[in-house]
């Protein structure tokens, strides 16, 4: 169920990128428009987009690959809020050094973030499970 919704997130991301980039800002920033986007920020939000899809709604090594990456910087946003929101703004931002975040931001990256390592475990603990029923029914044929 959690990959038909990361794939159907993904599609809204895809077809949207400058709505959700606007929605992001004006749900995280104080100053969104002191803040200066980078030009290739709304092609790569729907690049990121078009993988989520790709991934979550055709499922296998794809969504285990993208989960995994998903993890990984889950884990450094539970970890690592404040800096994680550093990097992001500099990233996205021309002024990345000026983005002022809302109260709350740092909490809610923290739980996105450890929400995102439970995903990526779930979704690592399902392959497992899966890579030993086929052990099952290949031993079971012999």
């Amino acid at each position: 169920m959690s990959r038909l919704l990361f794939g159907a997130v993904g599609v809204l991301v895809a077809l949207a990128p400058n709505a959700v980039i606007d929605a992001y800002e004006a749900v995280a920033l104080e100053n969104p428009h002191d803040c200066t986007a980078k030009p290739w920020l709304e092609p790569a939000v729907r690049a990121e987009g078009v993988v989520y899809a790709l991934a979550g709604l055709a499922g296998g090594r794809s969504y285990a690959w993208v989960m995994n990456v998903a993890g990984v910087a889950g884990l450094v946003a539970a970890l690592a809020p404040k800096r994680y929101l550093e990097f992001g703004a500099a990233v996205a931002y021309e002024n990345g050094d000026e983005v002022v975040w809302k109260d709350g931001v740092t909490t809610a990256v923290r739980v996105l973030g450890a929400a995102f390592v439970v995903l990526a475990v779930r979704a690592a603990a399902g392959r497992r499970d899966g890579e030993s029923a086929t052990e099952v029914e290949i031993d079971e044929s012999e």
